[in-house]
């Protein structure tokens, strides 16, 4: 039986993300499993650290901006939407040609809402399955749900 290749994609906001991926790719890593890195700026740094000998993609991430001042969060996230939406959108075209280039068997996609296929097994890693918002909060856990329920999982 050939190895499994596996994947890895965590978010590019902060590096949370990828610091949780480590274990997850350490653990998979003793299961004799192939990784593959996805990432960006500052996770693709951390985890090209941790993992030298892992091969590495580089996959844009969303390049969010957080607000100066906490009462600006809701409006710059609400602004940010249209260009998180594009970016999901070019990250699942982008997953077609990685799975078939690079033979992959399966996804770990940490809050990387594109990263879905029918074609292998694909996990959604979050902390955040609720959403808060002080506007359309019922709307945006639709949204979130709708996008989430693509995933074979949700971890």
């Amino acid at each position: 039986m050939s190895k499994k290749r596996i994947l890895v994609a965590p978010l590019d906001w902060g590096l949370g993300h990828a610091a949780r991926c480590v274990p997850i790719v350490r653990y998979l890593q003793e299961k004799g499993a192939e990784i593959v890195m996805a990432a960006d700026k500052g996770p693709l740094a951390l985890l090209r650290e941790e993992f030298p000998q892992l091969e590495f993609l580089v996959l844009p991430g969303y390049d969010i901006r957080y607000a100066k001042s906490g009462k600006a969060m809701p409006l710059k996230m609400l602004l940010s939407v249209p260009g998180i939406l594009a970016k999901i959108k070019s990250e699942h075209e982008a997953l077609k040609q990685i799975i078939k280039e690079k033979k992959i068997d399966a996804i770990i996609s940490d809050n990387r809402y594109g990263l879905w296929t029918k074609e292998v097994p694909c996990i959604f890693i979050t902390h955040q399955l609720r959403i808060k918002s002080p506007i359309g909060e019922n709307r945006l856990q639709k949204i979130n749900y709708k996008y989430i329920e693509k995933f074979t999982e949700c971890w």
